[in-house]
């Protein structure tokens, strides 16, 4: 009668990996996770896609669709949805970058093509989204700021790894 108690002991042991995820709390977010304020179809749009590129290519296709729709509620001085979708887009761009820098070695190129995207959509958008930024409250402004702060050091770093492997342009941080 002993063998089962230690039985499922040891199945409690075998079964419990010590790697494994912990829940995170409703307000932590991974950066290689996809937001999760996402529409469905959005979501699925991105999924759908299993090459690096494409994958790219749509998540920085709807990261542009919500920075035209918080333009649109800035205009309309619908500031909340405005931020929220302003925190989308700074998400997805954060979303790209954790995914093509994750892609193995053997992925060089298309690595490097997928930063290139990521520097480029991020260089086009910087002045709509400084002038979003420029139409908000200022307690709307605080809140996505420091997100906005986050995607102009991604597109930096993208610089760096395509220019000289991060050892071109210094930053004031270093």
């Amino acid at each position: 009668m002993l063998w089962k108690p230690i039985l499922i002991l040891l199945l409690g042991f075998i079964t419990s990996d010590p790697q494994t995820p912990q829940l995170k709390t409703p307000g932590e977010r991974q950066a290689d996770a996809l937001p999760r304020e996402l529409t469905e179809t959005e979501t699925q749009n991105i999924l759908r896609e299993k090459s690096p590129r494409p994958h790219i290519d749509m998540a920085l296709k709807v990261s542009d669709t919500r920075l035209a729709s918080a333009v649109k509620f800035v205009e309309e001085n619908q500031y909340k949805s405005a931020a929220q979708d302003v925190d989308v887009y700074a998400s997805l761009i954060v979303y790209a970058d954790a995914y093509t820098r994750k892609l193995p070695t053997s992925q060089i190129k298309d690595r490097n093509n997928c930063l290139k995207k990521i520097e480029q959509a991020i260089f086009k958008h910087t002045r709509t989204v400084d002038a979003v930024l420029r139409q908000f409250p200022v307690d709307y402004r605080e809140g996505v700021g420091p997100k906005i702060d986050d995607v102009k050091k991604i597109r930096l770093r993208a610089i760096n790894d395509l220019l000289g492997d991060g050892r071109t342009i210094k930053t004031s941080d270093e």
